[in-house]
């Protein structure tokens, strides 16, 4: 009877030692999301971030569809067949349209991007207008991208309802971004 008490001893610790080894393998790898218990904001940042594949992406609310009406100005950016580069920036400003003339000779020499993208600059006056046509809102996209675009480049997606946020600061950290996203 001792050795029969003694190999099941065994095979429970090694079941043991089996479970433990499992659970540590399981915990150590980044890839597993552990379901009892909730991901922290962390957590769930770096799953967004490797879902989308890109850095910076940002949804943009469903509230602007609902709100923004064919004949809104800028509607035709949500259902775009191309993505869309757009720049909200001052008419007048010289910084800006000597940014603007750099990336648009830069993007010439780069004709495969006039398939992937649609190039939208907007100059604004000084106070600009935003009208939505929706009664009682005003959440319409021309809003929502000035809001978001104007002091920076955003391209958007439309396809997936997306946008990132480029900062202007140089233009060919602008147009390294709009080359590296041209697959997005």
């Amino acid at each position: 009877m001792t050795v029969k008490s003694g190999n099941h001893s065994l095979a429970k610790f090694l079941a043991f030692l089996i479970i433990i080894g499992f659970l540590y393998i399981v915990n150590c790898n980044g890839n597993t999301v552990v379901p009892d218990r909730p991901l922290t904001k962390a957590e769930k940042e770096e799953l967004h971030k490797k879902k989308t594949g890109v850095k910076g992406v940002r949804n943009i609310p469903d509230r602007v569809y609902k709100n923004t009406l064919k004949n809104d100005n800028l509607a035709g950016i949500l259902t775009a067949n191309q993505k869309v580069i757009y720049f909200a920036y001052l008419g007048n400003c010289t910084e800006s349209n000597a940014f603007l003339a750099d990336l648009e000779n830069i993007m010439s020499k780069h004709s495969e991007l006039k398939y992937l993208y649609q190039y939208y600059p907007d100059p604004q006056e000084r106070t600009t207008l935003v009208t939505c046509n929706k009664v009682g809102t005003n959440d319409c996209v021309q809003n929502y991208l000035l809001q978001n675009c104007s002091e920076n480049m955003c391209i958007i997606n439309p396809a997936k309802r997306q946008l990132i946020k480029i900062p202007i600061s140089d233009y060919r950290v602008a147009f390294d971004r709009i080359y590296k996203y041209k697959n997005w």
